[in-house]
């Protein structure tokens, strides 16, 4: 008597957790890709997403040479861990532009 006791609803759940996860990720490639176009300049725009790519392809590979002593579990934790990394270091970016435009508004005045 769970929610997907029948392969009717399971089916339904499955359906509805794609949709969502569709829509995520069509929300996300163009909302990035306004941002990179903004921040990014085109000359140098190629560099920076090559330079940020090289940790995470190191990442998936130690992670993929280690997975039968990390486990499932290992794998995930590692995976949590450095998504935690990074959304720390986007808040104290968020706080160093942040911080930055209150000092040139101050300065302006």
């Amino acid at each position: 008597s769970g929610l997907a006791s029948t392969p009717e609803s399971l089916l339904a759940v499955l359906m509805l957790s794609l949709f969502l996860f569709e829509s995520c990720v069509g929300m996300y490639f163009p909302t990035i890709g306004t941002l990179r176009s903004k921040y990014f300049p085109d000359s140098h725009r190629s560099v920076v997403m090559n330079l940020f790519g090289i940790p995470l392809n190191a990442l998936v590979v130690t992670v993929f040479l280690n997975i039968e002593r990390l486990g499932v579990q290992g794998a995930l934790g590692l995976s949590t861990t450095a998504l935690a990394v990074a959304t720390g270091c986007a808040f104290k970016l968020k706080g160093l532009v942040n911080g930055g435009d209150a000092k040139n508004k101050c300065e302006s005045k």
